[in-house]
């Protein structure tokens, strides 16, 4: 009986690790996916300001860039502009909307 115990035990607690290992592995895979399309949006947001805004990508700089549940908020610093510009993407990184974030007569 005690044998039996022991090995109970044992496969339990191979089992309990592998689910333990498979939990901490699968979010980082996720989060390089999520990096991946988080570049895009960032690519996509600095191409779209660029293009609105008529200046050169590399004059472009994003200031900050956050995660929302419909997609990516971005804000974009252009040059000479009194306020960042800010992009909204959805989740696969596509932009859906580029607009001046300060008052309209300071554009």
């Amino acid at each position: 009986m005690g044998q039996a115990v022991i090995r109970c035990s044992s496969i339990l607690f191979t089992v309990v690790v592998a689910i333990a290992a498979a939990t901490f592995t699968a979010p980082a895979q996720a989060q390089s996916v999520s990096a991946d399309v988080q570049k895009k949006a960032r690519d996509n947001c600095i191409a779209s300001v660029a293009k609105v805004v008529g200046v050169p990508r590399s004059s472009l700089k994003v200031i900050h860039q956050t995660s929302e549940p419909s997609g990516f908020s971005l804000d974009v610093k252009v040059p000479k502009a009194t306020a960042p510009w800010g992009c909204l993407t959805d989740r696969q990184g596509s932009v859906k909307d580029v607009h001046f974030k300060g008052a309209e007569g300071a554009l």
